[in-house]
């Protein structure tokens, strides 16, 4: 066999309309309590069986050729390596694009194909300073020969004189929304079960390895109504997610709500540090079809609150059909967060409200039947900043509402309470975390954060799948884009794998801790930092990001695309960190 094999950076994905099959990267730059990754393209002219791991490899297609990776980092040796081989899934264009990092380590890989693997090594916090060699080896061998080295790539690691922070100590307010209904479809486990918690336990750890601070609650039926999720026909996928309180009422008209699916979530949660803030919804902006059913239950009540509930007397689950209900069940709600000590975390979200008149009622129904309830509204419509700046505590403009409020953004971050955190979503094209989206997108969302001096990120997409993710990921295209829809996706085994779009984002979201400590330590961070952004940041205004498919700029006037200039701008931070000690 003739191998082809070649070193490509974190940020590099592979399409198989690719012609640039990447180059061997610079000296890996880390802290200390770090991770450096890179990846390894590798190509035959023959079908081979790539392995990862050390167990024999047979190939059902036949005695095929095994091409064998390890990876090892002379002088520290408890550094954590992983190679995984990364899979592709089609795009919006049907393009095969790099972006699952496998949990399994032998894939089937066809002639004159490119298969990319992923190679990361953990960085202990103990690790002392210096430049470390590492070698990437090539074993081959084919059926019972013996194997023999193929090839020794060798890459380098600097390690400054930093001390990278925990994620959970993280600052950057990371908030993904989770989906836990969908986890228990795709992983074909009872809602609410034992068996539901111990997958879900999977997903938070991944969700804690980001730095996420907010739990979401669901506290009604469907809020979402999935998404509307019926309307699609040609690709049949249930998005409903159902709420973690259970009601009952009695003989004698009384409710009871058993909390504990949402008690034992938020322990979870608190357990792996995610415990900045507990989001409910499903209280407000109700998402609403009418014409296809999806409407209220309550006519009384200003909003399409679906609390549904079993009655002992006649053994029937109902609907509660009047406002005086919903207000009885969201002040229990307000009751139980007082009585567990939770309530200063609790927040009530609403999703992209679209009529300011109706959702000003209902907040006010809401403040009025649990006063210590605060809000936290993800915006579309920028008038809904200066209409709701004083009674909601969070703001999650869009970026396109960033950019049209940004002078009155500014000065609400000298003097509100709460966060200012932004979000993107379908939109706008770019920067986004698609599968057609350049990786360095998703670094970029943490340092455009740090840029705009906002306080973190929103994306509702964490585990929103189309019924067979791994097989199709691609669903309601052109709305929403391949990938809107998840950042991992669902493993057989009940994990998650992981992708190269959350290792990015990753990545960026420690390079705003980087940039948050700098200012925190130095006085003059902002002449320093002023230096730096041009290095990625090359639009003048944050305003020209303003994302409208006519007359946006292209992103290369907006932002660098090269991983060279990332790279160095980090270089750059942990130099300027080490020289305060």
């Amino acid at each position: 066999m003739k191998l082809f094999y070649r070193l490509a950076n974190e940020s590099y994905k592979y399409n198989t309309d690719s012609e640039n099959l990447g180059r061997d990267p610079v000296t890996l730059v880390a802290a200390r309590g770090d991770w450096v990754a890179f990846q390894l393209l590798l190509s035959s002219d023959e079908d081979f069986t790539l392995s990862t791991g050390r167990d024999p490899v047979f190939s059902p297609v036949g005695p095929l050729p095994n091409v064998r990776v390890e990876c090892a980092i002379e002088g520290i040796p408890g550094a954590a390596i992983i190679v995984s081989p990364i899979g592709l899934i089609e795009d919006d264009y049907g393009i095969p694009t790099a972006d699952l990092i496998l949990n399994n380590e032998n894939v089937h890989v066809r002639a004159n194909s490119v298969q990319p693997v992923w190679i990361e090594a953990v960085i202990p916090r103990e690790t002392v300073p210096g430049i470390y060699a590492g070698r990437v080896v090539l074993y081959t061998h084919r059926m019972f020969e013996d194997e023999r080295k193929a090839a020794e790539l060798p890459f380098a690691i600097e390690v400054r004189n930093v001390i990278m922070p925990v994620p959970r100590d993280y600052v950057f307010h990371l908030d993904l929304w989770q989906h836990l209904s969908n986890i228990s479809r795709k992983h074909e486990v009872p809602l609410w079960s034992d068996e539901h918690f111990a997958v879900v336990e999977n997903y938070v750890k991944s969700l804690a390895e980001l730095g996420q601070k907010a739990i979401t609650v669901i506290a009604s039926e469907i809020p979402w109504s999935g998404q509307m999720c019926f309307r699609t026909r040609s690709y049949l996928s249930d998005l409903f997610e159902y709420s973690m309180i259970r009601v009952e009422k009695d003989a004698d008209g009384r409710f009871s709500c058993d909390y504990s699916a949402m008690q034992r979530y938020i322990d979870l949660c608190f357990k792996y540090g995610i415990d900045k803030e507990i989001e409910v919804f499903g209280l407000t902006n109700i998402w609403t079809d009418d014409s296809s059913g999806y409407g209220k239950v309550a006519e009384d009540y200003p909003d399409a609150v679906r609390i549904r509930y079993y009655d002992r007397g006649d053994g029937c689950y109902k609907y509660m059909k009047s406002a005086d209900e919903i207000i009885e069940y969201i002040s229990a709600l307000e009751r139980y967060f007082k009585e567990t000590g939770l309530i200063d975390r609790v927040l009530i979200v609403a999703d992209e409200p679209v009529d300011v008149e109706k959702y000003r009622e209902s907040l006010n129904m809401i403040a009025k039947a649990a006063p210590s309830f605060k809000f936290k509204t993800a915006i579309n419509h920028a008038e809904f900043i200066a209409e709701f700046k004083d009674t909601t505590r969070d703001f999650v403009p869009n970026l396109a509402s960033v950019c049209r409020e940004w002078d009155l953004l500014c000065n609400m971050r000298e003097v509100i309470s709460g966060r200012l955190l932004w979000y993107v979503c379908c939109g706008p094209r770019y920067p986004n975390t698609f599968i057609r989206s350049d990786l360095v997108e998703s670094r970029l969302i943490g340092i455009l954060t740090a840029y705009m001096k906002l306080d973190g990120f929103l994306r509702w997409n964490y585990t929103v799948w189309p019924e067979k993710p791994r097989e199709r990921i691609t669903y309601r295209s052109p709305g929403w884009p391949a990938g809107d829809t998840n950042f991992v996706y669902p493993a057989n085994d009940g994990r998650p794998i992981l992708t190269l779009r959350y290792k990015n984002l990753k990545r960026g979201i420690e390079d705003y801790e980087l940039i948050a400590m700098l200012r925190r330590k130095r006085a003059d961070a902002e002449e320093v930092l002023e230096k730096l952004w041009s290095r990625i940041i090359r639009a003048g205004n944050i305003t020209e990001f303003i994302p409208a498919d006519s007359g946006m700029k292209p992103r290369e006037e907006l932002f660098s695309l090269d991983y060279e200039d990332y790279n160095s701008f980090r270089k750059a931070l942990l130099e300027e960190l080490e020289k305060l000690g």
